[in-house]
């Protein structure tokens, strides 16, 4: 009797992983690689000089992301109200309030303590240390 109880508990748990779990959800995850898609995507882009191709720092992302079938808003504090809040993993969208009036500039986490980002100093999109960027303001993830 315990052991077709357990037989019955373990189907039981079975078919809810099932009802839980969706195959657009796994596609989703597959496709964007824990962010490493991002992070890739970015990298390509790593030189471009600032402002070619609409490389300001939003125009960037917006570009990064739409290469991988997410469209972005072209504004920093438009993006930063996009997605949900996050730790800033890789591949998570990143914010700065570099003046103190509110979120000024975004870049793309790559889970290594840096941010790939079109930096008006650097002149190019450039990946450097995420505490060069003055006025860290919080992260999200985008999927």
């Amino acid at each position: 009797m315990r052991y077709l109880t357990a037989v019955l508990s373990c189907c039981a748990l079975l078919l809810a992983g099932l009802v839980v779990w969706s195959p657009a959800e796994a596609e989703a995850q597959t496709a964007y690689g824990s962010g490493e898609a991002a992070v890739a995507e970015a990298r390509a882009w790593l030189g471009t000089p600032y402002g070619a191709y609409g490389a300001d720092c939003s125009g960037f992302t917006s570009a990064v992301f739409a290469d991988l079938g997410v469209y972005l808003p072209d504004d920093p504090a438009a993006q930063y109200s996009y997605g949900y809040p996050s730790g800033g993993e890789a591949g998570d969208l990143v914010f700065f309030d570099e003046a103190g009036y509110g979120v000024s500039h975004v870049g793309i986490a790559t889970g290594y303590g840096t941010v790939i980002h079109a930096s008006t100093y650097f002149g190019a999109v450039v990946e450097t240390p995420i505490e060069y960027v003055p006025g860290y303001v919080g992260a999200v993830d985008v999927y």
